[in-house]
């Protein structure tokens, strides 16, 4: 009987992601909050605490703390006025603006936004350069996806939370790993950003006069006082985390009540705009890994992946599977929950392994093919383009692009995490 649940546990996962992927209205974390208690009540005789014990409410709270203060600073304008003032930064080469985006979405999703809200706030600046500038479109939507997955990891932004809060429940307590997944991430993101810049020769394009009257319209503008103390209250953040090493969900909640106590948030407007679907996503999803947990279906899993790879190769292997599976669901909402919990199990059927390599090799593979139109970035990107009639074809490229990342990721991480 237990394995018969551990196989249920784990085809309820494969449903609830197959589902999500085809019925993008429905909410994979609702559906699996919903496929835990129905397998984990009815089949397995377990109670609901048993269930709902999975579910990781420090992460929750991480998550509303940190996208809360972020959706003070965009309803506030903070956000915007420092995107200006960066983009007045570059002047003359047009060549370097895909660099620029690059490093500007990499800067904004690493200081706290997190990847989508840093795309969806770059993307239809950068996509309006790249039509007027001449600019491959193509190279642009690359550049901005790519930074802001260069920057996810980061101690502070969303992804790296959820990653960090994932590795805690399996022992990973280092302080200093979120800095390791940050920066070996980074590495590899970046990698592969400036491999697009050469391979679609982005240093060769040439200024024209279109873009200097776009520029013109996107002046830099004085931050007012409030949106002064709400980039005083970021930076503070970043500070006491990264520095201090205090906790994230103190300082954001912290921030947050200042700036309500200051009447510089409009909190009840704030906390209708937060990503409650992409919360619920991940926090649901956890909870059926927590009935995967303990009716047997993690070890399936790590069985299966176990029998198809090797210790010498296993990073290179993880990284395929979760860029291919991620290419159609969320990353963060669904791969990165659904396969770090089997890297204990992973090591101890494989008879060795580095947990952290592992945690990267996640990491990299669910974030390389966010480029693809599939994914929210990448769709971000193609619907900021102004071209309609160039859409289908940015589209087709984006997803070429995307898909072929799910293999470079692994080679990448085969050659960094396994052979180095």
């Amino acid at each position: 009987m237990e394995m018969i649940l551990g196989v249920l546990s784990l085809a309820a996962l494969a449903v609830a992601i197959v589902v999500g992927c085809i019925k993008p209205k429905i909410n994979t974390g609702l559906l699996s909050i919903t496929l835990a208690f129905a397998i984990g009540i009815l089949l397995a005789s377990l109670k609901s605490k048993d269930i709902s014990s999975a579910f990781p409410s420090d992460l929750f709270l991480m998550l509303i703390g940190i996208t809360l203060l972020f959706s003070i600073a965009d309803r506030n304008g903070t956000l915007e006025k420092i995107t200006k003032f960066l983009l007045s930064l570059v002047k003359g080469n047009p060549a370097l603006f895909p660099l620029f985006f690059f490093f500007l979405t990499f800067l904004l999703s690493a200081i706290g936004p997190g990847n989508i809200a840093a795309t969806a706030l770059v993307a239809p600046i950068g996509m309006a350069i790249a039509f007027n500038a001449g600019i491959n479109p193509l190279l642009m939507g690359i550049m901005i996806c790519t930074g802001a997955n260069a920057g996810a990891f980061s101690p502070v932004a969303p992804t790296g939370i959820i990653g960090m809060g994932l590795a805690e429940k399996i022992g990973i307590v280092d302080k200093n790993v979120p800095l390791m997944i940050f920066l070996a991430t980074a590495f590899i993101q970046t990698l592969s950003a400036f491999a697009a810049y050469v391979i679609f020769k982005g240093y060769k394009t040439r200024d024209n006069a279109k873009l200097h009257d776009f520029l013109k319209s996107h002046k830099v503008e004085r931050l007012t006082k409030e949106q002064m103390i709400t980039l005083a209250c970021i930076l503070g953040l970043i500070f006491c985390t990264v520095v201090l090493k205090l906790p994230i969900t103190l300082g954001a909640f912290v921030a947050v009540g200042l700036l309500s106590l200051l009447d510089i948030a409009d909190t009840e407007e704030s906390i209708k705009s937060l990503p409650w679907s992409a919360i619920l996503l991940v926090t649901g999803v956890t909870v059926l890994i927590g009935l995967m947990e303990k009716t047997g279906g993690l070890d399936l899993a790590t069985t299966l992946i176990a029998k198809y790879s090797s210790l010498g190769m296993i990073n290179g292997v993880l990284a395929v599977v979760t860029g291919v599976i991620s290419a159609y669901s969320s990353s963060s909402g669904v791969v990165m929950p659904a396969f770090i919990p089997l890297i204990p199990g992973l090591i101890a059927k494989l008879g060795g392994g580095d947990p952290v390599s592992m945690l990267i090799s996640i990491s990299v593979g669910s974030h390389m093919v966010d480029v693809s139109p599939l994914s929210t970035l990448g769709a971000l990107v193609i619907a900021s383009y102004h071209s309609k009639e160039g859409r289908a074809l940015l589209y087709r490229n984006f997803l070429i692009w995307g898909l072929a990342m799910a293999a470079v990721g692994g080679i990448l991480s085969y050659i960094f995490l396994d052979l180095l």
